[in-house]
């Protein structure tokens, strides 16, 4: 058992880690750091010409404060910075493509462990049942990788994110009505702890570990490699219909696509929404965008949207595009404005999961997105995303097989904001409006986050799960695997203190 001693020195050091700004760093770094990595990892300060790129960031709102950056170019490299910043007390956070956007990254201040340049490793085994994933890989890299060969599994719907790290928060995308949650791919990770020891991850090893990985995964550890399953391209195609509203059609659009959610349709058939600013349609208010996407040719889907062309929309388009240009057809690709990291934005999302459309809660949601929208021009870039994947071999796993707690949820609501840096009166008012919308999207008291969108207010339950077995397990998990805290800056499961202020 953990003793009530060692409870008070993880509290105290977890409370300096977060609450000082402790940047110190040794000033023999490069000399007492570099031999023990390997030749081709790089030790990164502030004055170094390569430091803007190495810490620039999608979202700078709530960004990390590195006091060093080590570039690893091996697994061992992850361990020896590990076991460096514990032998001199100094915070380390470990980080892949940047996207991560809970606003308690801002409390960071220590040492960064890039995973980016562990962007190289992927290997398809000879029975192409499965790859091994670097954990620095980005998910349009291992797309190409394996369309290339034939092959396709589930990856984050924007190109630009990591290929590991959504998959440790449980891991939405495309294919999830076929094959299941990123999660649900992984068979085996290798993880390198908070002391710097490296494991090997699986159903037989580490068992209970790697339950908590698949849906809690950053509580634990850093994942240097993923073996993934992977699938035949059987089919190609994808067709998408865009169907366009004016807002006062907002009720009417979401009382026919909850008439949709039945639970027994193709299960390559998604329901994907955009409400933004688009004057070819509506000058005044944001639009309400509608679409079906559907892993088939556009003459199926055709057949399968027949009715919701009786809505008769404002606007209307449709495409049909081989799978590798499905994100980019819908604005996620690497270098599309959602993706963009050029460290001059500021982002702020959120993720409401729910079950059905409640419509009246959508009009608070819509008319509070709106409100801002409309008066503040610094906003005008700002979109909400309704997410409706099909859900039926995410439901086909078992609920208690892994730590992601929203399996029952077939709908993922995000309100984005985006602007530029440098104003703290918008950061404000950015903070508010965000804050406005997410309690008025969901349409209960009882709020659900995929951890993945979490802002890093919402109770510690909204992403782990009301039930109390599950907070349970994930606590002994990390009093177990972490007793000291460190991967505590990312939805941690045990939070000190409030979550940035719980809604």
């Amino acid at each position: 058992m953990w003793s009530s001693s060692l409870a008070i020195l993880a509290f105290v050091l977890l409370s300096s880690f977060t609450a000082a700004a402790y940047t110190a760093i040794p000033s023999d770094i490069l000399s007492e750091l570099t031999p023990r990595l390997s030749p081709t990892a790089k030790i990164l300060l502030p004055s170094s010409s390569l430091w803007p790129s190495a810490s620039k960031r999608w979202n700078e709102l709530s960004r990390p404060s590195y006091s060093a950056i080590i570039q690893v170019a091996e697994e061992r490299d992850i361990a020896e910075s590990v076991k460096y910043a514990n032998q001199h007390q100094i915070p380390f956070f470990a980080f892949s493509q940047t996207h991560g956007s809970d606003y308690g990254l801002g409390r960071f201040h220590g040492i960064g462990i890039s995973l980016s340049s562990l962007n190289r490793k992927i290997d398809l085994d000879k029975s192409g049942r499965w790859a091994t994933i670097g954990g620095g890989m980005k998910s349009k890299d291992v797309l190409d990788y394996l369309w290339k060969r034939g092959k396709q599994t589930g990856t984050g719907g924007c190109g630009c994110v990591g290929a590991v790290s959504p998959a440790l928060g449980g891991g939405h995308n495309w294919f999830q009505g076929q094959y299941g949650l990123m999660a649900d791919q992984v068979l085996e990770l290798r993880v390198v702890l908070a002391d710097g020891e490296v494991v090997v991850v699986n159903d037989k090893k580490h068992k209970e570990l790697f339950w908590g990985m698949r849906g809690a995964g950053h509580n634990f550890g850093i994942v240097s490699e993923m073996k993934y399953r992977v699938y035949d391209v059987k089919e190609p195609k994808w067709s998408i219909e865009t169907f366009t509203f004016k807002s006062e059609r907002l009720e009417e659009v979401y009382k026919y696509a909850n008439k949709k959610l039945d639970g027994k349709g193709d299960p390559r058939l998604l329901m994907w929404g955009t409400w933004f600013l688009n004057p070819a349609v509506d000058a005044e208010k944001p639009v309400v965008q509608f679409q079906w996407i559907y892993n088939g040719p556009f003459s199926e889907l055709k057949k399968l949207s027949k009715d919701t062309h009786d809505l008769k929309p404002d606007a209307y388009s449709s495409a049909e595009v081989d799978y590798p240009e499905l994100s980019p057809s819908l604005g996620y690709a690497a270098d599309q404005y959602a993706c963009q990291t050029d460290g001059q934005g500021n982002r702020l999302l959120r993720g409401i999961d729910v079950d059905q459309y409640d419509v009246k809660s959508l009009r608070k949601w819509y008319d509070a997105f709106a409100a801002t929208l409309m008066t503040e021009p610094a906003f005008q870039t700002s979109f909400c995303i309704l997410e409706g994947y099909s859900t039926q071999a995410v439901q086909a796993v078992p609920d208690k097989s892994t730590a992601f707690a929203l399996r029952g949820e077939r709908l993922l609501f995000a309100p984005a904001i985006f602007w530029q840096k440098g104003n703290a009166t918008l950061d404000e008012k950015a903070k508010k409006w965000s804050r406005e919308m997410y309690l008025a999207a969901s349409g209960s008291s009882k709020k659900k986050t995929y951890v993945n969108y979490a802002h890093g207010d919402e109770p510690v339950q909204a992403l782990y799960g009301y039930e109390p077995w599950r907070l349970k397990k994930l606590k002994q998990l990390k009093k177990k695997y972490d007793p000291l805290g460190h991967f505590a800056f990312f939805n941690p499961v045990n939070p000190i203190g409030k979550r940035h202020g719980d809604i």
